[in-house]
């Protein structure tokens, strides 16, 4: 079995920040990903969304690691993100050792900045479903009293798939990028006015600068996801377009 203990963010990879109140959110969400971000231009009504920790399951075993890469802001961010995968070379042995083990590193990570909302990034296989409806009812039973769960998920399983409803959370985030090309049906009801068929994907979405920005249904929290460390023009060029179908 692999492990990296103790589970420890990277003196590098600490936030920066200046103690302010949690202003009103506007229903926008910066994710601050695994690369350096610097994102103190970001207005006081947009929220951070921080990913503080990665967990690959493999095998029997696990590693596990902080953020490696500083992240600037003016307030305390109000989301902390954990990455979860599996290492598909080594076929997956989930036994409770395991489980509790994942949940413990899940849980140290979430909890490494104090916020109100917590948000799982796993992207599972059919036959994986289980697992990842273990971790998020492990964490959910772990975290603070009042922390809001969050956990994205495949455009698609908002959709088709029903299994979702199992899911202890009080936000599903779908993606609505780098969708398969049996995503062109999804985003054409979309953009004429339709929504998700499963009822509980219609709180919050998310949106990549890479992509073509989908129009979606108003009143969503809005996620922007960057493949690069971001910068003022790609913000504003994101929330215009966000805000033009608001």
């Amino acid at each position: 079995m692999r492990a990296r203990l103790p589970f420890l963010l990277s003196a590098a990879a600490l936030v920066a920040c200046a103690p302010r109140d949690q202003p009103a959110a506007s229903g926008l969400i910066l994710w601050a990903w695994e690369r350096p971000e610097d994102l103190r231009f970001a207005d006081e009504a947009t929220e951070v969304a921080v990913q503080t920790g990665f967990v690959e399951i493999a095998g029997d075993g696990l590693q596990a690691r902080g953020r490696r890469f500083p992240l600037k802001v003016d307030r305390t961010p109000a989301i902390t993100l954990v990455h979860v995968q599996i290492d598909r070379a080594r076929p997956l042995v989930w036994t409770p050792a395991l489980r509790a083990q994942v949940g413990a590193a899940i849980l140290h990570f979430a909890t490494a900045v104090p916020v109100r909302r917590v948000q799982i990034d796993f992207e599972t296989r059919m036959s994986e479903r289980q697992v990842l409806l273990d971790v998020l009812h492990d964490l959910r039973r772990g975290l603070p009293h009042g922390t809001l769960l969050s956990m994205t998920a495949l455009a698609s399983w908002c959709d088709t798939e029903r299994w979702l409803d199992q899911a202890p959370v009080d936000e599903i985030v779908p993606m609505l990028f780098r969708m398969q090309q049996s995503g062109e049906a999804l985003r054409n009801r979309l953009a004429a006015g339709g929504d998700f068929r499963n009822p509980r994907c219609r709180a919050a979405l998310a949106v990549a600068t890479d992509s073509p920005i989908v129009r979606a249904p108003p009143g969503r929290r809005v996620y922007l996801f960057n493949p690069r460390s971001w910068t003022t023009q790609d913000f504003e060029t994101a929330r215009r377009q966000v805000e033009s179908w608001r």
